[in-house]
Parts: C-alpha cells; structure tokens; sequence
C-alpha cells in the first residue's frame, strides 16, 4: 500500500463525498476511486458503503481512520524532524500559545528566535490548552506554552511539562477608574462594575471567587469572557471594566501607568503556572530544542 492510497481514502473519510475529496485532492474522480478501490483490494476490506449521496465507513474503514491518521501524521513528522536534524540552518519551528504567554513570554522568545537562526521558519498557533494539546497529539505543533496547573495539563501521563516561573492573579482596571480611589478594594466593591475574566477559567478557580462572576446575582454588572487579552486590554482604558489576569500581563501597562493593579483586600491567592509542554514519545527536533533555550533559562535535559 502506498502512503498516497492512504492519504486519498483519510480525504474521503473526512468530507464523506467522493466529489468533494476529489476537488479537496486536485484528483479526477475516477482516480480517486481507483486508489480507494487499490486499497480495498490490498486490505482484503470493504472500506466504505457508496450512496449516491455520500459515503459511510465500515467498521474496516473506522480502523483505518484510526491507524492510518496516526501513520500519516508519524510520517510527516518524521520528515520535518529529518529535515531539522540536516541542521538549524534550514528547518522549521511549530510553537503554539494560548493568549496570555503568547504577548508576555513567547513573543519576545520568538523575536530572538529568529534573530538568531534567520533561515528557520516559524510557525506560531494560538489557542485555549484544550485545543493546543491536540495540535500536539496531531503533530501540529512541537510545543506549546500553556497553564498547566489550574488546567491540570501536568497530571497527563503522555506530556512533559517544563515548569516557567509562576504569575500572581489581579485584578487591573484603566487608570482614573473609580476603585483607584480606594486606598482598599475588595470583590465586593469590584461587583459594582463590569468584569473580565479568561475564558478557559477552570472551575474550581472560578469557584474560589464565590458569586462574584454569577450573572445570577442581584447586583450583576455584566460579565466579559476572552480568549485573546489583547482586545481587552484595549477596552479597559476606554471603560469601567475591571479585568483578572496574571500580572506579567500587564507589566507595561502598569509602566506606562495606562493600567493600574488593584490592591484587592481579599482576592484569592491564585498564580498562573505556565509551562513549556511536549509530548513524551515524539523527540523534540532540534529547532525545538533551541527554542526552549530562549524561554527556559534552564539547561534542558532530554
């Protein structure tokens, strides 16, 4: 069997019509029928039930799906990681973030990334944990940088994680906002404004914060949930929006004094642990590896 063969009938199974996979391939119809019909005849298997229509997998054709997304995905990896051992000269470096390290702690790694190894191409995704670590399963990415702690990322048995330096949780809002005059603050005063928080916030953290995110209460000021912290930043100089969000977020804001970090009497003790995240059984090429240097002070041994 041919990886090619492989490759067309992942299509078909994926957009379940041959017109479609056929468009999706660049392939005539008929070849692409072809080579599924060349791969039935080598597996002994029916693979799929053709409608009019579109088509279905048999229970033959689900375990192909199975095997052969992991078969294609080892073989593509395995050619980027051939082409990165040829050396740091040519290659390519797939790092993913989600949105608070992205600004604070990967961009600034990526710039001197490139600095230093000029020919290497960078390709940078940006998403919530959930969504990164399965871009690593698929081989999507190398790496990511990520909340590992409160996301409970580092109890996985098929990751490695390498533990940054953690980040206190405040609570920030525009500079001459109303709370700035309180020499004290507490979640009882930040309850009379609208408040932003990360998406992807677990549970037990939310929790820590009693009724203070619950549209429920009676003295609801609207609730704002992101993935990007960006946009947010933008909207607290422009309103009386009170944002959560790990401190290295803010650092140059509060700088430039644009932002200002609450000082809240009774906010949880809660730290943002980001980490550096790889998969156990995947080596890291040596893009990878050079990478982590800019963000891990730390000799790396693996």
């Amino acid at each position: 069997m041919e990886l090619r063969h492989l490759k067309h009938f992942l299509v078909v199974a994926d957009l379940k019509h041959f017109h479609r996979a056929a468009l999706e391939l660049n392939l005539a119809q008929p070849s692409l029928s072809r080579s599924i019909q060349k791969m039935e005849d080598l597996l002994g298997a029916k693979l799929l039930e053709r409608t009019s229509r579109s088509v279905t997998l048999t229970p033959f054709g689900e375990v192909v799906v199975e095997h052969g997304s992991r078969i294609v995905r080892d073989v593509e990896y395995l050619k980027r990681e051939i082409k990165a051992i040829q050396g740091l000269e040519t290659g390519e470096l797939m790092v993913g973030a989600s949105a608070i390290p992205l600004n604070s702690i990967v961009g600034p790694s990526i710039g001197q990334f490139i600095n230093t190894f000029p020919n290497v191409n960078v390709e940078l995704k940006v998403g919530n944990w959930l969504s990164l670590y399965q871009k690593l399963c698929k081989a999507e990415v190398s790496l990511f940088i990520a909340e590992t702690k409160a996301t409970e990322l580092d109890l996985r048995d098929d990751i490695e994680v390498i533990p940054l330096p953690s980040f206190q949780a405040v609570f920030c809002c525009r500079a001459g906002h109303p709370l700035t005059d309180k020499p004290q603050v507490t979640l009882d005063d930040i309850k009379q404004y609208p408040i932003a928080i990360p998406s992807a916030l677990p549970k037990p953290l939310f929790d820590q914060f009693g009724d203070l995110f619950s549209k429920y209460r009676d003295d609801f000021s609207g609730l704002v949930k992101f993935e990007q912290f960006q946009a947010i930043k933008e909207s607290l100089t422009e309103c009386d929006l009170v944002a959560l969000a790990p401190d290295i977020s803010i650092v140059r804001e509060v700088e430039s004094q644009s932002l200002v970090e609450l000082p809240v009497m009774d906010i949880p003790d809660i730290k943002a642990s980001f980490s550096i995240v790889y998969l156990k059984n995947r080596r890291l090429t040596p893009a990878a590896k050079a990478f982590i240097d800019f963000i891990n002070p730390e000799p790396l041994a693996i």
